[in-house]
Protein backbone atom coordinates (compact mmCIF):
# COMPACT_ATOMS: atom_id res chain seq x y z
CA UNK A 1 0.00 0.00 0.00
CA UNK A 2 1.47 3.33 -0.81
CA UNK A 3 0.57 6.37 1.06
CA UNK A 4 0.50 9.83 0.90
CA UNK A 5 0.44 12.39 3.65
CA UNK A 6 -1.25 15.70 3.97
CA UNK A 7 -2.55 18.48 6.59
CA UNK A 8 -5.75 17.29 8.89
CA UNK A 9 -8.91 19.76 7.87
CA UNK A 10 -12.06 19.93 8.69
CA UNK A 11 -13.54 17.77 6.03
CA UNK A 12 -11.75 14.87 7.27
CA UNK A 13 -14.35 14.33 9.77
CA UNK A 14 -16.30 11.71 8.14
CA UNK A 15 -13.61 9.67 7.02
CA UNK A 16 -11.78 10.01 10.66
CA UNK A 17 -14.61 9.40 12.91
CA UNK A 18 -15.25 5.86 12.55
CA UNK A 19 -11.25 5.51 12.81
CA UNK A 20 -10.97 7.19 15.56
CA UNK A 21 -14.72 5.77 17.16
CA UNK A 22 -13.06 2.16 16.56
CA UNK A 23 -9.47 3.26 18.09
CA UNK A 24 -11.22 4.82 21.73
CA UNK A 25 -13.26 1.52 21.97
CA UNK A 26 -9.88 -0.72 21.81
CA UNK A 27 -8.09 1.19 23.77
CA UNK A 28 -11.10 2.27 26.50
CA UNK A 29 -10.58 6.35 25.86
CA UNK A 30 -12.38 8.86 24.61
CA UNK A 31 -13.14 9.44 21.34
CA UNK A 32 -11.05 12.70 19.84
CA UNK A 33 -12.32 13.54 16.30
CA UNK A 34 -15.34 16.19 16.58
CA UNK A 35 -15.20 19.15 13.78
CA UNK A 36 -13.80 21.00 16.77
CA UNK A 37 -10.84 19.36 17.56
CA UNK A 38 -9.95 18.71 13.35
CA UNK A 39 -10.13 22.78 13.09
CA UNK A 40 -8.18 23.16 16.14
CA UNK A 41 -5.69 20.65 14.66
CA UNK A 42 -5.88 21.76 11.45
CA UNK A 43 -4.07 25.18 12.42
CA UNK A 44 -1.50 23.48 14.13
CA UNK A 45 0.82 22.43 11.27
CA UNK A 46 1.55 19.12 12.91
CA UNK A 47 -1.47 17.03 12.38
CA UNK A 48 -1.94 14.63 9.28
CA UNK A 49 -3.84 12.42 7.60
CA UNK A 50 -2.37 9.40 5.81
CA UNK A 51 -3.84 8.36 2.84
CA UNK A 52 -3.99 5.56 0.09
CA UNK A 53 -6.26 5.06 -3.05
CA UNK A 54 -8.11 8.62 -2.05
CA UNK A 55 -8.99 6.46 1.60
CA UNK A 56 -7.72 7.76 5.04
CA UNK A 57 -6.20 5.20 6.70
CA UNK A 58 -4.72 6.93 9.61
CA UNK A 59 -4.25 9.79 11.68
CA UNK A 60 -2.09 11.84 13.75
CA UNK A 61 -2.77 14.90 16.34
CA UNK A 62 -0.30 17.01 17.68
CA UNK A 63 0.51 20.75 18.81
CA UNK A 64 3.29 22.52 20.03
CA UNK A 65 3.31 24.40 23.50
CA UNK A 66 5.52 26.00 25.15
CA UNK A 67 5.68 25.30 29.01
CA UNK A 68 7.53 28.70 29.72
CA UNK A 69 11.52 27.19 28.81
CA UNK A 70 11.15 25.75 25.39
CA UNK A 71 8.68 24.52 22.77
CA UNK A 72 7.85 21.14 22.45
CA UNK A 73 5.06 19.10 19.96
CA UNK A 74 2.35 17.44 22.38
CA UNK A 75 1.09 14.09 19.86
CA UNK A 76 -2.49 13.43 21.50
CA UNK A 77 -3.50 11.00 19.28
CA UNK A 78 -1.76 8.33 16.60
CA UNK A 79 -4.52 6.12 14.85
CA UNK A 80 -4.76 3.99 12.12
CA UNK A 81 -3.10 0.75 10.24
CA UNK A 82 0.47 -0.01 11.63
CA UNK A 83 1.89 1.53 8.47
CA UNK A 84 -0.08 4.78 8.43
CA UNK A 85 1.03 5.00 12.23
CA UNK A 86 4.50 4.50 11.63
CA UNK A 87 4.65 7.15 8.60
CA UNK A 88 2.24 9.17 11.04
CA UNK A 89 4.59 9.00 13.49
CA UNK A 90 7.65 10.12 11.20
CA UNK A 91 5.85 13.26 9.85
CA UNK A 92 5.45 14.59 13.02
CA UNK A 93 8.84 14.37 14.13
CA UNK A 94 9.95 15.97 10.25
CA UNK A 95 7.13 18.86 11.19
CA UNK A 96 8.77 19.35 14.95
CA UNK A 97 12.10 20.32 13.36
CA UNK A 98 11.28 21.77 10.40
CA UNK A 99 9.32 23.96 12.90
CA UNK A 100 12.53 24.33 15.13
CA UNK A 101 10.42 22.65 18.09
CA UNK A 102 13.32 19.61 19.13
CA UNK A 103 11.39 18.31 22.50
CA UNK A 104 8.63 15.53 21.31
CA UNK A 105 5.89 13.99 23.85
CA UNK A 106 3.26 11.67 23.09
CA UNK A 107 0.83 10.40 25.04
CA UNK A 108 -0.26 6.54 24.67
CA UNK A 109 -2.72 4.78 26.02
CA UNK A 110 -1.47 1.91 28.45
CA UNK A 111 -3.69 -0.44 26.28
CA UNK A 112 -1.83 0.80 23.25
CA UNK A 113 1.25 -1.36 23.12
CA UNK A 114 1.85 -1.69 19.25
CA UNK A 115 2.47 2.57 19.66
CA UNK A 116 4.73 2.05 22.22
CA UNK A 117 6.86 -0.03 20.26
CA UNK A 118 7.06 1.61 17.60
CA UNK A 119 7.55 4.97 19.14
CA UNK A 120 10.74 2.94 20.84
CA UNK A 121 11.60 1.82 17.36
CA UNK A 122 11.82 4.94 16.31
CA UNK A 123 13.97 6.37 19.01
CA UNK A 124 11.32 8.07 21.51
CA UNK A 125 11.95 6.74 25.18
CA UNK A 126 9.54 6.55 27.90
CA UNK A 127 9.46 8.67 30.02
CA UNK A 128 8.84 7.41 34.21
CA UNK A 129 6.12 10.11 34.88
CA UNK A 130 2.40 9.23 35.99
CA UNK A 131 -0.23 11.88 34.51
CA UNK A 132 -3.07 13.08 37.11
CA UNK A 133 -6.64 14.31 36.12
CA UNK A 134 -9.13 15.71 37.90
CA UNK A 135 -12.90 16.64 36.34
CA UNK A 136 -14.51 19.72 37.91
CA UNK A 137 -18.28 21.83 37.63
CA UNK A 138 -20.92 19.80 35.33
CA UNK A 139 -18.48 16.80 34.00
CA UNK A 140 -17.35 15.58 37.32
CA UNK A 141 -19.05 12.35 38.58
CA UNK A 142 -21.67 13.06 41.24
CA UNK A 143 -20.06 12.62 44.83
CA UNK A 144 -16.64 12.28 43.53
CA UNK A 145 -15.01 15.11 41.28
CA UNK A 146 -11.57 13.75 42.01
CA UNK A 147 -12.31 10.64 40.27
CA UNK A 148 -12.20 11.76 36.41
CA UNK A 149 -14.36 9.92 34.20
CA UNK A 150 -13.81 8.76 30.40
CA UNK A 151 -13.32 12.63 29.23
CA UNK A 152 -10.56 12.77 31.98
CA UNK A 153 -7.97 11.25 28.95
CA UNK A 154 -8.06 14.54 26.57
CA UNK A 155 -5.65 16.01 28.52
CA UNK A 156 -5.60 19.56 29.12
CA UNK A 157 -9.60 19.85 28.85
CA UNK A 158 -9.47 17.34 32.42
CA UNK A 159 -7.24 19.93 34.42
CA UNK A 160 -9.43 23.30 34.08
CA UNK A 161 -11.73 24.51 36.68
CA UNK A 162 -12.86 28.16 38.40
CA UNK A 163 -12.71 28.87 41.97
CA UNK A 164 -16.02 28.49 42.39
CA UNK A 165 -16.40 25.04 41.83
CA UNK A 166 -13.08 23.86 43.83
CA UNK A 167 -10.57 24.66 40.96
CA UNK A 168 -7.84 27.38 40.12
CA UNK A 169 -8.36 30.03 38.28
Amino acid sequence: MSLSLRPVAVDDLADLQPLDAAYAREMGVEPAVEAASLGFFARTGHAFVAESDGRAQGAVFAQAVWDGVRPTVRVSRVIGSPEARRALAEAVVKSAYDAAVYDLVAEVPAADESLAALLSAARWSECPTRRFARVLGSRATPGSDATPGPRAVRGPRAIQGSPTDGGTA
